[in-house]
């Protein structure tokens, strides 16, 4: 099945690490690209950023030959953007003096009905881990699978971590209470299930699995820091939009070690 992308460019720097992401991912492969101007047209230098998004639309047909590509019109209200479709992946880039970019960005990650990746501006390709949060009220099904294809093509390993706070009934769903045990060995027991599901659908891939005591967001962006890409299902998805935007949450945004999936 060949896959669907729609990258967001506003033209800018932030657009160009969402881009050079977008490359990474679909490498020589197939895929249908999509760019979609996000350009704000009351902006002073729109002209400079729509001659941007077209300069990035000829990289990717020079970088990703194999890529079926598609422009789309300039989006003069972003939030077109945001439903999305379900089997579409959209990637965009965000910068932490961009307030527009990060309004958009942070509507996508709490609207979008597929998958969504936040591309930091400064971000480079590295060979980490592929890291991904396993939280306890997920279907992680999808969530998984997506991991276990970031990971296959990078050829890095996926390390699943499952970070919890407290003792509480809530914390252990039903299929992860193992009678007596304590809550991290029937979180671990979980957790190694989940990761021999990811092996036996990639084999060629080395996967470890973590329980961790403590905050979900402040687990994961410790983990993310040498990360090459962080994958979180829809039970975190709300935590880690309110952890890049929100009103305490700069800090996190200005130090986002890696791009973010968010996988409903």
């Amino acid at each position: 099945m060949i896959e669907r992308i729609v990258l967001a460019s506003d033209g800018g720097v932030a657009s160009a690490a969402a881009l050079r992401w977008v490359i990474d991912r679909v490498g020589y492969g197939s895929a249908e690209v999509e760019v979609v101007d996000t350009v704000d047209p009351d902006a002073a230098d729109a002209a400079g950023r729509h001659a941007g998004v077209e300069g990035m639309i000829g990289l990717l047909g020079l970088f990703a030959p194999m890529v079926h590509l598609t422009v789309g019109p300039a989006a003069s209200d972003p939030l077109d953007l945001l439903g999305g479709s379900a089997d579409s992946l959209l990637v965009l880039g965000i910068h932490r003096h961009d307030h527009r970019g990060l309004k958009i960005a942070e509507l996508a990650l709490t609207r979008a009905r597929g998958p969504v990746v936040v591309v930091p501006a400064e971000w480079l390709p590295r060979q980490g881990a592929v890291v991904v949060g396993v939280g306890a009220e997920d279907d992680v099904t999808s969530t998984l699978a997506f991991a276990a294809r970031a990971a296959a093509e990078r050829r890095t390993e996926v390390q699943l971590i499952h970070a919890w706070q407290t003792t509480g009934t809530g914390e252990i769903p039903p299929e992860w209470d193992f009678g007596t045990d304590s809550i991290p060995e029937r979180q671990q027991r979980a957790l190694a299930h989940l990761a021999r599901v990811v092996r036996e659908s990639h084999p060629e891939l080395t996967v470890t699995a973590e329980a961790v005591q403590g905050g979900v967001v402040a687990r994961l962006a410790d983990a993310a820091r040498t990360a090459s890409l962080l994958v979180v299902g829809r039970s975190h998805q709300r935590a880690v939009a309110r952890a890049m935007f929100g009103s305490a949450a700069r800090g996190l945004l200005a130090e986002l070690p890696c791009p973010v999936a968010v996988v409903p």
